[in-house]
């Protein structure tokens, strides 16, 4: 009997380590992803390339939903339609609580970021250099064994710009 217990309590550790060893591969591709997605930000919104937004899309495929692509296409594109240009840093980003379900995911993260917005039509900085704090809610699916951001919620913003401390 004893054996037993002993057999059925191994058996359940066993199993614990495999779905905690599951849960720490999908929190390390989430935080990929919300990474991904963040530098896809910096780099695109600084860059003049004039890509469609089909093409846009496509390259968003392994990070974010067609709807969540689309509104960062249009975001980015309704800058630089008229001139302006942001160039971003992101200082910090920190995972507060990643919680899992079978096919969906929410994250919460504190972002700190720096930018400024240049215009290059007068070749001059119109947006100062800001220091931002977000926090923020991603809410994912898994599709196809691969995380996607569906879904962006900004649950706290702070703005400081440079020489208002």
């Amino acid at each position: 009997m004893i054996r037993i217990r002993k057999i059925i309590l191994i058996q359940a550790l066993l199993y614990g380590l495999f779905v905690f060893s599951f849960a720490g591969e999908d929190i390390k591709k989430i935080k990929q992803v919300i990474k991904m997605y963040n530098r896809t930000i910096v780099e695109e919104a600084k860059t003049d390339r004039h890509r469609d937004i089909r093409t846009f899309v496509k390259m968003m495929e392994n990070i974010a939903t067609k709807k969540v692509a689309q509104k960062l296409y249009i975001w980015i594109q309704s800058w630089h339609e008229n001139g302006l240009f942001m160039d971003s840093q992101i200082k910090k980003i920190k995972f507060l609580d990643i919680s899992i379900n079978k096919k969906s995911a929410k994250a919460v993260t504190e972002e700190h970021w720096k930018y400024k917005y240049f215009d290059k039509r007068i070749n001059k900085i119109v947006k100062p250099e800001t220091d931002i704090f977000y926090k923020v809610e991603y809410s994912l699916i898994k599709k196809d064994n691969r995380w996607l951001i569906s879904k962006i919620k900004v649950l706290e913003e702070k703005q400081n710009q440079e020489g208002k401390k």
